[in-house]
């Protein structure tokens, strides 16, 4: 296994001791060069040092992490986010395939982050370019839906998709199936209740137990106990009678 440089940037020195202790003590491929405070210190040391990695915590005084990252028009290093919170800041993290520790984190998840990591690292061989950090900084340039892209895990890796191209989403087990304004269609292992924690923020609404539609896409209502969504791409998606009043008022929003 060839060796992982890293730097480590978080607020509290105590945070960079521990997990600087875990990973020499259980991950020794990884070769710590720097532990920083602040984001002014890591962009310092990121370009004097060129890690291949970077463990960077989201919440910090000042500047957090995200905007870090926002300084950079292309990123030269693999990222692994540690936070402490779980809403925004993960679902921002979440929407773009990234890696996360959600601290406390244990040595079993440190070490199918690296995992990850090391088998992202030898599909992309000498590409410097990090796919799903750009797409990331892009999203956080411009948090507009029609720019947004959501990255969307496939056999083959990664799609990335813009949000105002997704239809609607429909549930089949533990899978979704996504459907998109060109008429193609995807199957992806990911439950639709995540894709309602990642989606309702840009202007998707859970219409039905199996259903989730984009309400860009949505040309008109119709009447019923629950009633329709009539779709962009020609289809009626059921209305269930409980979801009628939120779903009515959310669309009354467009």
């Amino acid at each position: 296994m060839s060796e992982i440089k890293a730097i480590i940037v978080d607020d509290e020195q105590h945070c960079i001791d521990a997990l600087q202790a875990m990973l020499q003590k259980k991950c020794p491929e990884v070769t710590v060069l720097a532990g920083v405070n602040s984001v002014e210190e890591a962009r310092r040391v990121i370009d004097e040092l060129a890690p291949d990695l970077v463990f960077l915590d989201v919440e910090m005084p000042h500047q957090n992490g995200f905007e870090l990252l926002k300084q950079y028009d292309r990123i030269q290093f693999d990222v692994i986010f540690t936070t402490a919170y779980e809403q925004y800041a993960l679902k921002a993290i979440k929407f773009n395939a990234l890696d996360y520790l959600l601290k406390p984190f244990s040595v079993q998840d440190l070490q199918e982050a690296l995992r990850k990591f090391q088998e992202r690292r030898a599909e992309k061989g000498t590409d410097p370019a990090i796919a799903p950090l750009e797409v990331f900084l892009q999203n956080m340039k411009t948090m507009q839906q029609s720019n947004r892209k959501i990255a969307l895990p496939t056999i083959n890796g990664l799609v990335f998709m813009p949000v105002q191209n997704i239809v609607r989403c429909e549930s089949t087990g533990n899978y979704t199936k996504l459907f998109f304004t060109d008429r193609k269609q995807l199957l992806v292992s990911k439950p639709l209740k995540e894709f309602e924690e990642l989606l309702t923020d840009v202007d998707f609404f859970r219409v039905h137990n199996s259903h989730l539609i984009n309400l860009q896409q949505m040309e008109s209502y119709i009447q019923g106990e629950g009633g329709f969504a009539l779709m962009s791409d020609g289809t009626q998606v059921e209305v269930s009678r409980r979801r009628k009043a939120d779903f009515l008022k959310k669309a009354m929003q467009f």
